[in-house]
């Protein structure tokens, strides 16, 4: 069990490196006019990985043949990771695109906010634990 996190940890872990990663979308907005600066980003904290170690995952199957597939996007994963990694340089040899910080920084935000709902609701389930019927 000590080798399990808890729900509320991996909650906080997530959190934490959203909050680092914004900060690196924001110096690479501030340095989108220095010459030869190269954009950022944090290495992805494999957050689907520590959810599975600390909460068992429950497989998905059809009980009828005209339900989706488990993975309805299995075919297309390989093009979408392989686009992502072009960037453009300007002539001063800057490489940051704002449009796509900008892209990066939203999405940022929006995770934060999911898991601040996760985390609200993980509370809320104690706290309505604790007061039993």
């Amino acid at each position: 069990m000590a080798d399990k996190l808890k729900i509320t940890d991996v909650l906080a872990r997530k959190m934490d490196w959203l909050t680092q990663r914004q900060a690196v979308i924001s110096k690479n907005i501030a340095n989108s006019d220095t010459l030869n600066y190269v954009p950022l980003d944090l290495k992805d904290n494999h957050f689907k990985s520590l959810v599975s170690r600390s909460a068992p995952v429950m497989a998905q199957r059809s009980s009828h043949e005209g339900h989706l597939s488990n993975n309805p996007l299995k075919g297309d994963q390989a093009r979408a990771n392989k686009a992502k990694d072009v960037y453009e340089t300007a002539p001063a040899g800057n490489a940051v695109i704002l449009e796509e910080q900008m892209i990066k920084m939203s999405q940022t935000q929006l995770d934060y906010q999911g898991m601040v709902r996760l985390y609200k609701k993980h509370q809320d389930m104690f706290k309505m634990a604790l007061k039993g019927p």
